[in-house]
C-alpha cells in the first residue's frame, strides 16, 4: 500500500466536504498514527554485531535512539534450540560517547552476535512497513485524529449572528466528534488493544525452537 493510498483512505474516512483540513494537516495526522502504530506494534528488526573483544557491543546499525528497546542477544548464532544470552547477563551501558551494550562475560573477537530490537514502522512512497491487515486500522486513527480537529473547530465556531449557522455548527462539531470516537474504538478494536492499557513495546523471545542460556552454558561456550 502506497502512502498516497493511506492518503485516500484517510480523506474518505473524514469526509470533510468543506475541506477546512489541509493535505499538511492530513499528512501529519498520518505520521502521528504510524508513531502511535509504532508504539503498539514494533517493527522487530535483526542484525548482527560483531565483537570486538571484550563485553562491550556496539549498537546495531539500524538503533533508532529514543526508541529502539534490545529484546534479545543470540550468541552463539546458529544453533538449534536457538542460544539466547540470557536477559539477566546483558544491559545497556552508558558511555561518554553514546550507549552501548554490556554483557557479562568477555566474547571473543570477531564473535557474530544476533541481536533482535524494535524500529518504528516506516510509510513513505517507496516503502510501507505495516502489515496489510493493520493499514486500514492506521488510516482510521489519523482519520480520528483529524475529526477530533475538525470537532473542535466547529465547537469554537459560534460567534455567528445568525442562529441557524450556530446550531448547524454545534450539529457538525457533535457528528465529528461522535465519528472521532468510532475510529479510534475501530483502531483498537481491530488491533485488540485496551487503550486504558499500558502496551509493552517490545518482541515476545521464548518461542517454541528457542533456549536461553544460563552464565555457566555462556562461560562453557567461550571457552
Amino acid at each position: 500500500m502506497a502512502l498516497t493510498d493511506y492518503q485516500t483512505l484517510v480523506t474518505d474516512l473524514v469526509r470533510d466536504d468543506a475541506e477546512k483540513i489541509s493535505i499538511e494537516q492530513r499528512d501529519h495526522a498520518i505520521v502521528s498514527a504510524v508513531l502511535r502504530y509504532s508504539k503498539d506494534r514494533p517493527l522487530p528488526k535483526v542484525e548482527d554485531i560483531t565483537s570486538t573483544g571484550g563485553n562491550l557491543l556496539d549498537l546495531p546499525a539500524a538503533w533508532q535512539p529514543d526508541y529502539s528497546a534490545l529484546d534479545s542477544l543470540e550468541y552463539p548464532v546458529g544453533n538449534f534450540p536457538t542460544s539466547f544470552i540470557s536477559p539477566q547477563c546483558w544491559s545497556l551501558y552508558a558511555t561518554p560517547t553514546g550507549l552501548s551494550i554490556m554483557v557479562s562475560y568477555a566474547l571473543p573477537v570477531g564473535a557474530p552476535v544476533r541481536a533482535t530490537f524494535s524500529v518504528e514502522h516506516q510509510v513513505n512512497g517507496t516503502t510501507d512497513t505495516i502489515p496489510s491487515g493493520d493499514r486500514e486500522p492506521v488510516c482510521c486513527l489519523a482519520a480520528a485524529n483529524l475529526c477530533d480537529q475538525l470537532a473542535s473547530l466547529y465547537s469554537g465556531d459560534s460567534d455567528s449572528t445568525i442562529s441557524a449557522d450556530s446550531v448547524n455548527h454545534q450539529s457538525k462539531a457533535a457528528e465529528f466528534a461522535a465519528r472521532a470516537r468510532a475510529l479510534r474504538k475501530r483502531y483498537f478494536d481491530e488491533l485488540g488493544i485496551e487503550p486504558k492499557k499500558n502496551v509493552a513495546a517490545g518482541v515476545v523471545v521464548g518461542k517454541l525452537g528457542t533456549a536461553v542460556v544460563s552464565r555457566d552454558e555462556l562461560a562453557a561456550a567461550l571457552k
